[in-house]
């Protein structure tokens, strides 16, 4: 039986999951589903075992597959590299990695987890002094170093910056043929998997430690509101540091003996021509790659493309619309943290409407409640709040960082997300922004994601953000940044119109900056704390 088998549709779920005759915004866990009760490795050597000669994992170069691995030769690679760590590391100790996208950073993660080590990835467009943080708040044992996004070596600069021995990637091939008596420890689910790096949009990283259960929930959770089954493959460009490679993706593959795609780093011109070559099931990705992807001219008219994962910022209804137009796919929204690996969803068979204007409902074992900022009192349905979660796709905590935990996770095991949201009866919920995020005018609470969808509604507008810039008399006002299509021309002016034609006067930007391209993160989210610096340096 398939996991999602056991699942309940959403339409089983009871009146007693929700608080309705209070009307409060707090939807129980249903708990119903059996959860996966086995770490990373027991469940790679079960479908090695299984379903040996399955493909795993294909390995893209160029717009060509360079090679595969069935699930039987993955699992014997990555025991080898586990043996390895395991001569040189004790369980518990930190393995780092600083690269982009490949097959040998596959390797390393399973192997990892096979030896009982923690996996920290690091983000690979970070500068020094980030690198330099990372190294002094997990003190890895070993640091592996591949290629940047941009193909530049990283192996210098991880030696000139780590204390610790810095091996290059490339290494992990010898390893992984290698043949080792090492013995591998024992390893329990709710030993530490990995050590996720939040995104660092906002101040210094801090690093959330997710253990084998919480980072498979992350994959088991999406695969139950999406139908994956062993038949699909993932085609998608997330990079692995992020929750929404080594979960979602990577671990969802496993746990449904399903397979995925490596490639290397976001590049539209590939992907498009990768549909052709390996037939995906499945994408996925952030808003702005997908926005690139659908704007190429040689989309292939004819795909077996049954879904496309979207998630990590605000999707615009626009968006919604275009992939079921331009590929016959359905969509599923989700929405999770580095700190919760997966939260939300929207279902496959949901009505347009959900997926366009909220992230979903709570999925199976996971609790959600919005509470006031202030009070932390249960908030009404609808009304804006702050999302607080709990369930076992949860971090343990902030690595050696008690106070930022304490912060986080309150006395309940509720975590505070900063993501502000509100919730409407039947459990769906509606991103508004971050708290930090919010733009009080005069009085008025003004939430950017509502702005930057419609901006991003005008057909001239690529991608838009929306910050606050402070004002002597109203506190603040909105201020967007905006990318154009290549090509396209079109004055602030005409942008206030089209905005003001969709929502309250109030909520209009009165600055405005145009820029040629976005400052991004390597997972695709628009650093919106370098944008606030545009209207600083001219105020």
């Amino acid at each position: 039986m398939r996991p999602q088998d056991k699942f309940a549709p959403p339409g089983e779920l009871s009146e007693a999951s929700l608080m309705v005759s209070a009307g409060l915004a707090h939807r129980r866990a249903d708990t119903r589903a059996t959860l996966p009760a086995e770490p990373i490795g027991e469940i790679l050597r079960r479908n090695a075992k299984q379903f040996g000669a399955r493909p795993a994992v294909w390995v893209a170069r160029g717009d060509a597959v360079a090679s595969i691995l069935s699930y039987g030769e993955l699992l014997a690679q990555a025991e080898n590299v586990a043996r390895w760590l395991a001569a040189r590391c004790q369980p518990g100790e930190r393995v780092a990695l600083w690269s982009r996208n490949s097959v040998e950073s596959i390797l390393l993660l399973y192997g990892s987890a096979l030896a009982g080590t923690i996996y920290v990835p690091f983000n690979t467009s970070w500068a020094d002094a980030e690198v330099a943080h990372a190294l002094a708040l997990a003190r890895p044992a070993i640091v592996f170093a591949g290629l940047s996004n941009s193909g530049l070596d990283l192996a210098p600069r991880a030696q000139a910056l780590s204390p610790c021995p810095v091996h290059r990637l490339e290494e992990i091939n010898a390893i992984g043929r290698a043949q080792s008596e090492q013995d591998l420890p024992p390893v329990a689910q709710s030993d530490p998997f990995l050590i996720q790096f939040t995104s660092g949009t906002t101040g210094k990283a801090k690093g959330a430690v997710i253990s084998h259960r919480a980072g498979l929930m992350g994959g088991w959770l999406r695969q139950h509101a999406e139908g994956v089954d062993e038949n699909d493959i993932w085609l998608n460009a997330v990079p692995f540091h992020h929750v929404g490679g080594s979960c979602t993706i990577v671990l969802g593959a496993l746990l449904a003996a399903a397979s995925f795609t490596v490639i290397e780093r976001y590049d539209r011109d590939q992907i498009v021509a990768l549909m052709r070559v390996i037939r995906p099931t499945r994408m996925g990705g952030v808003p702005t790659m997908w926005l690139d992807i659908l704007a190429a001219d040689d989309l292939p008219p004819e795909n077996g493309i049954k879904m496309v994962s979207l998630g990590g910022a605000s999707v615009p209804a626009e968006l919604v619309r275009r992939v079921h137009s331009q590929l016959g796919a359905k969509v599923s929204i989700g929405y999770g943290q580095s700190e919760f690996t997966a939260a939300t969803a929207t279902m496959r068979d949901d009505p347009p409407e959900l997926h366009a204007e909220t992230v979903g409902r709570p999925l199976p074992h996971i609790e959600m409640k919005i509470v006031d900022l202030v009070t932390n009192a249960v908030l009404r349905f609808g009304e804006t709040g702050e999302i607080c979660v709990r369930g076992p796709a949860m971090m343990d905590g902030y690595w050696d960082s008690p106070e930022a935990t304490a912060a986080t996770i309150d006395a309940q095991g509720f975590l505070h997300t900063g993501d502000l949201g509100a919730m409407d009866e039947n459990g769906y919920v509606r991103i508004n922004g971050r708290s930090r995020e919010v733009i009080i005018r005069g009085g008025e609470n003004i939430y950017p994601p509502e702005i930057e969808a419609a901006l991003i509604s005008h057909p001239a507008v690529a991608l838009a953000a929306v910050v606050g810039v402070d004002h002597a008399r109203l506190g603040q006002e909105p201020g967007a940044i905006v990318q154009l299509h290549p090509g396209a021309a079109v004055e602030a002016e005409a942008l206030e119109a089209h905005v003001g034609g969709l929502l309250a006067k109030f909520k209009i930007p009165r600055h405005w900056r145009f820029v040629d391209a976005m400052p991004l993160t390597a997972s695709g989210k628009i650093r919106k704390v370098e944008l606030e610096g545009l209207f600083k340096q001219s105020s």
